[in-house]
C-alpha cells in the first residue's frame, strides 16, 4: 500500500531539472548540414549482390556485430544498403532514441570501437556503470553508460592527451595507437561554458591506464617507472638551469617538466563532456523510453548521497526514499 501511495505521490516529490550541460551533444553540427544521402522515398534500383542471397534473419544477426564506422560505411553503399540497415532493430532504436550519441560516435572517429549490439544494450541498460544510479548519459570514447556524477568526479571519464598519457603510464606511440581515441569537436563544454582548448586527438584514460600495467607488469612497477623517468626530467632541467646565462637579473626561462597532473575542475572540466551524449534508457519489455527524473528532497543538496543530479526511476526512487526518509517540507526525514 505504501507503495501505490508513493507512486500517487510522485509528481509532487520528484522534478524534471532543466539545466544545459554543454556536452558533445550541444556542439554536434546541426543535422541539416549532413549529407543527405537516403531518399528512401524511392525504391532500391540495385542489389547487394551476394548479401541478399542471405536470409534476413541471418543478416539481422550479422550486421549488428559490426562496428558502428563499418555499419555506416555498408549504409553508403546504395539505397538497398540504407533500407536493410534501416531495419536493424537494433540500429532502428538507436537512430530513434539515441540519435545523437550515434552522431556523436561517428563524428568522434571512435565507431570502430563499438559495434551497433554494443550502443544498443547500453542504450537498453539504465544503470551507471560505476554507481548504479540512473545513468542519463553515454561516454562515446568506449561506450560506458554512466551518470552526471561519475562523469564529473571519476578519473576514468577524464580523456587525456597523447602526451600526457604517455608521460603518465610510460606508453610509446606504437602503443598510443591501439587505445581508443578521438578527435574533438572543439566547442564550448561544461555547465561553465568553457572553450575547449586542449588537442584535436585525446585517448581513454582507462585503456591506457591497462595498457601501461600490462606494458610493465604491474601497477607498482608502472608507478616506478614513471618516477624514474619524472626523476631524470628533472635533474635534466636542473642541469639546464644551472647552465643558463644570466644577463643582470634577468635569466632565461627554461620550462620545467610537468612532475603532476593539472589542477581537475571536476564539472567545470571541459575534458570530462567532450565524449558525453545524453540517452533516455529504453525499457525493453515495455519498450517505453524514461529520462529519469530528480528528487524534491534532495533539491538543495550537493553531496552524495542526496546530491540534487542523482537521477531515478520509480523503481530506483522508492529504494532512495527507504534509505534516507521520506520527504516533507522538501527534505528528507526520518520515518
Amino acid at each position: 500500500m505504501k507503495k501505490k501511495s508513493l507512486v500517487r505521490r510522485l509528481p509532487r516529490l520528484t522534478y524534471r531539472l532543466n539545466m544545459k550541460d554543454h556536452i558533445l551533444d550541444d556542439n554536434l553540427p546541426s543535422p541539416e548540414s549532413w549529407p543527405k544521402i537516403e531518399r528512401l522515398h524511392l525504391p532500391p534500383r540495385t542489389n547487394l549482390g551476394l548479401l541478399d542471397a542471405l536470409p534476413l534473419e541471418l543478416l539481422h544477426e550479422i550486421l549488428p556485430q559490426l562496428d558502428l564506422r563499418t555499419l555506416a560505411d555498408v549504409r553508403r553503399v546504395n539505397r538497398r544498403a540504407i533500407e536493410l540497415v534501416n531495419s536493424l532493430p537494433q540500429y532502428k532504436a538507436i537512430s530513434t532514441h539515441a540519435r545523437n550519441a550515434l552522431r556523436g560516435i561517428l563524428s568522434i572517429e571512435t565507431g570502430r570501437w563499438i559495434t551497433c549490439r554494443t550502443l544498443y544494450e547500453k542504450l537498453c541498460t539504465p544503470g551507471c556503470e560505476q554507481c548504479g544510479d540512473l545513468g542519463g548519459y553515454l561516454y562515446l570514447l568506449t561506450c560506458k553508460r554512466v551518470c552526471f556524477l561519475c562523469i564529473s568526479e571519476d578519473r576514468l571519464y577524464l580523456p587525456l592527451s597523447r602526451r600526457r598519457a604517455s608521460w603518465k603510464f610510460g606508453l610509446d606511440s606504437r602503443i598510443l595507437n591501439t587505445l581508443p581515441r578521438m578527435r574533438v569537436i572543439h566547442g564550448t563544454y561544461s555547465g561553465r561554458r568553457k572553450k575547449f582548448c586542449g588537442p584535436s586527438v585525446l585517448v581513454d584514460y582507462e585503456s591506457a591506464l591497462h595498457a601501461g600495467i600490462s606494458l610493465h607488469g604491474s601497477l607498482s612497477a608502472m608507478q616506478q617507472y614513471v618516477a624514474g623517468i619524472e626523476a631524470q626530467k628533472l635533474q635534466a632541467y636542473q642541469v639546464r638551469v644551472a647552465g643558463v646565462p644570466q644577463t643582470g637579473s634577468v635569466t632565461r626561462r627554461v620550462r620545467r617538466p610537468p612532475t603532476s597532473d593539472p589542477i581537475d575542475s571536476e564539472s567545470e572540466n571541459p575534458f570530462r563532456f567532450v565524449a558525453v551524449a545524453k540517452v533516455p534508457w529504453l525499457n525493453k519489455s515495455s519498450r517505453e523510453i524514461e529520462w529519469g527524473f530528480h528528487c524534491r528532497g534532495c533539491e538543495e543538496s550537493t553531496g552524495r548521497p542526496f546530491h540534487y543530479r542523482r537521477k531515478f526511476t520509480a523503481a530506483s526512487f522508492d529504494d532512495h526514499v527507504k534509505q534516507l526518509g521520506n520527504i516533507r517540507g522538501g527534505r528528507h526525514v526520518e520515518y
